[in-house]
């Protein structure tokens, strides 16, 4: 059975018990803000001939369950760039916004250009499912983790594959930039957790993608840990089954450790 994150509601979308964060029982998980908003843009503002090239997504307050509603508003439109925000609002208190850069398709320059080596990476599918111990919750049965290296709470570096097989809004198939922006949020527990625990909470993340991601596979690889203060950057190279796509980006604050 699909389990879905969201249903429609009167001008908006109520969540499920799928849609629980890490952090406390009551508590939406973050990456759903940027996941809705990400189709609102999307529906809105990308037409044949334009991409969404980047999202970022600021989380600047928890929210508990509640209706959720999306508005959007045009920031910039350029003959081939065009900016636009979306404001994620639980409850009718705004608790994320993401701004959106879309960006005419072209034919590429001339040259070479410098890449690194792509991780070669096992099939997902031939990576052990995580085991649970009191067996799998809603969120669980909806997401799909494969670890090949490393993981949310260890100290190595982390490669992990991820499949929502749960859709965001009931009767609506993910689409890929959907299932992108649900998947970048993992930049911040992969990138900052540590053997003892996920220390750090998320202020934001940004998914930057050259193209779409193809399958319902996505993995990322983290390339950066820089920590100060109280104060963590991370970052992650985002892949499907044909290589490279995106990377995510995050920053976040130190928190109460989760076992």
């Amino acid at each position: 059975m699909t389990l879905n994150y969201f249903t429609a509601a009167d001008g908006g979308f109520e969540p499920t018990d799928a849609a629980v964060g890490p952090w406390a029982p009551d508590m939406l998980h973050g990456r759903f803000f940027g996941g809705l908003a990400a189709r609102a843009l999307e529906n809105e503002f990308v037409d044949d001939g334009w991409r969404i090239a980047r999202l970022t997504v600021d989380l600047f307050r928890p929210a508990g369950f509640d209706t959720v509603e999306v508005r959007t508003q045009v920031v910039r439109q350029g003959r081939r760039i065009r900016v636009a925000d979306a404001i994620v609002s639980v409850g009718g208190t705004d608790v994320a916004s993401t701004r959106a850069i879309v960006l005419a398709e072209g034919s590429p320059p001339p040259g070479d250009i410098w890449q690194p080596t792509a991780w070669e990476s096992p099939h997902p599918e031939t990576l052990p499912k995580i085991e649970h111990e009191d067996g799998p919750s809603p969120v669980e049965q909806a997401w799909d983790l494969r670890i090949a290296q490393g993981g949310v709470r260890s100290s190595e570096r982390s490669r992990v594959w991820s499949n929502d097989s749960g859709v965001l809004l009931q009767g609506e198939p993910l689409t890929p930039v959907v299932r992108a922006a649900l998947s970048s949020d993992l930049a911040s527990p992969l990138s900052n957790g540590s053997d003892a625990g996920i220390g750090y909470i998320n202020g934001d993340y940004t998914l930057a993608m050259a193209r779409y991601p193809v399958g319902e596979w996505i993995a990322l690889e983290t390339t950066t840990h820089l920590a100060a203060d109280g104060i963590a950057l991370g970052a992650s190279t985002m892949y499907d089954l044909e290589g490279p796509f995106g990377t995510s980006t995050t920053t976040a604050l130190a928190n109460p450790l989760l076992d």
